[in-house]
């Protein structure tokens, strides 16, 4: 039987303000471009809907208020294709639904399958978007892998997003491990089935 939780915002506020300032650290180094850890929060809020409905919420709280930040840090416009963004991080969410009550290795495996979807669906849309690219497969891969000439390539984007992501699940996990936020909102790992 699933506990019931007693204060499922206070992780939620704990949660928010940490990956925020991750998030905006992060921003502010361009060798840790996409070092974000968005989708794995997502991710858990999805894997975890059941037992706590405040972190998937959270996890768009904390893209609504980190992504115009670290966009104007690292001078990319505010909108930054938003339903893109919001479809990817759907695809993000429907991986997490798949992988409630798994274990903390298989939740950090689920996170980095769900941030290569969030990848595909993104830089697909660039490629589609961007008339720079040719609309072939050459142009397709350029876009996945190395990116626009006199620009970071997009194989970098992806790795950081790999770490950042892989990293954000770990600390997820271990915040809702403290003592005190376990006891206080009833969280965890693996599901109590009756």
């Amino acid at each position: 039987m699933l506990c019931h939780m007693k204060r499922p915002w206070i992780a939620a506020i704990i949660v928010a303000t940490i990956f925020i300032v991750f998030r905006i650290i992060t921003a502010q180094n361009s060798d840790l471009a996409n070092f974000s850890p968005v989708a794995a929060l997502v991710f858990c809020g999805a894997a975890f809907w059941k037992t706590n409905k405040w972190m998937l919420p959270t996890a768009l709280v904390v893209w609504l208020i980190s992504s115009p930040i670290a966009n104007l840090i690292q001078g990319y416009p505010l909108h930054s294709s938003t339903l893109v963004t919001l479809l990817g991080f759907a695809s993000v969410a429907a991986i997490g639904m798949l992988s409630v009550g798994k274990s903390a290795g298989k939740l950090v495996f689920g996170t980095l399958v769900g941030a290569t979807s969030f990848y595909i669906i993104t830089n697909t849309a660039s490629f589609i978007g961007n008339p720079i690219y040719a609309k072939t497969l050459e142009g397709y891969l350029q876009c996945m892998w190395s990116g626009l000439p006199s620009y970071t390539p997009t194989y970098t984007f992806f790795r950081n997003s790999l770490i950042g992501n892989g990293l954000g699940t770990c600390l997820f996990l271990a915040i809702m491990n403290v003592p005190s936020i376990k006891k206080a909102t009833n969280f965890n790992l693996i599901r109590q089935t009756a």
